[in-house]
């Protein structure tokens, strides 16, 4: 589950080069996104949505509007969730940040396949590969006029695939106050697999 957030790092595969290279002159960036989620084994398919909020180097925030009051994401010192339905806020308090760049700097191995399809103005990258955690395929969409990201996702060894779709993104020079910080709701239990 912790993969499906991963969304933007620093790699040196020439084809991401400009999209890698906006992301890491980049200090913060906003944008809409609706995440699907595919099992393979069921064939069953769950689709959500929100806003996502990405920090230089790998601070993150996907803030859910469906499920409502969701949350994921990385602090600068946790990995958490917010499942809203059983009103718990789960850390992972060693778990890696799991962004984007975490992900596609692991595409700068000499043995990941790379496909490239153009449309206008968009490129979108197909990668083949051991990634790590279990995730063998990876697709990435950008625009080649700005280098802003339009499309993520990720496949497993099982074909369990998680897809997001972005739009609306905005970029600034600075990163908001308290934006990532990880607030807990009140009667909320905070549980740490770790420590169990």
């Amino acid at each position: 589950m912790l993969y499906i957030c991963l969304l933007i790092s620093i790699a040196s595969s020439s084809s991401l080069n400009p999209l890698l290279e906006k992301m890491k002159n980049t200090v913060f960036m906003t944008g809409s996104f609706i995440q699907t989620d595919s099992w393979a084994l069921t064939l069953e398919e769950e689709t959500s949505s929100g806003t996502m909020y990405l920090g230089h180097p790998d601070l993150f925030l996907l803030s859910y509007t469906e499920p409502a009051g969701a949350a994921m994401g990385y602090d600068g010192s946790v990995l958490y969730t917010v499942e809203a339905d059983l009103q718990q806020v789960i850390l992972y308090s060693s778990g890696e940040p799991g962004s984007f760049l975490h992900m596609l700097e692991k595409c700068a191995d000499s043995t990941i396949a790379e496909t490239l399809q153009f449309s206008g103005d968009s490129l979108i990258i197909l990668l083949e590969g051991d990634f790590g955690e279990g995730i063998s395929r990876m697709k990435v969409g950008f625009t080649l006029s700005d280098s802003l990201p339009f499309l993520f996702s990720t496949t497993d060894y099982n074909g369990n695939r998680t897809e997001y779709s972005i739009w609306n993104l905005t970029t600034d020079d600075y990163s908001p106050e308290n934006v990532f910080q990880l607030i807990i709701p009140d009667g909320y239990t905070v549980v740490n697999p770790e420590e169990m």
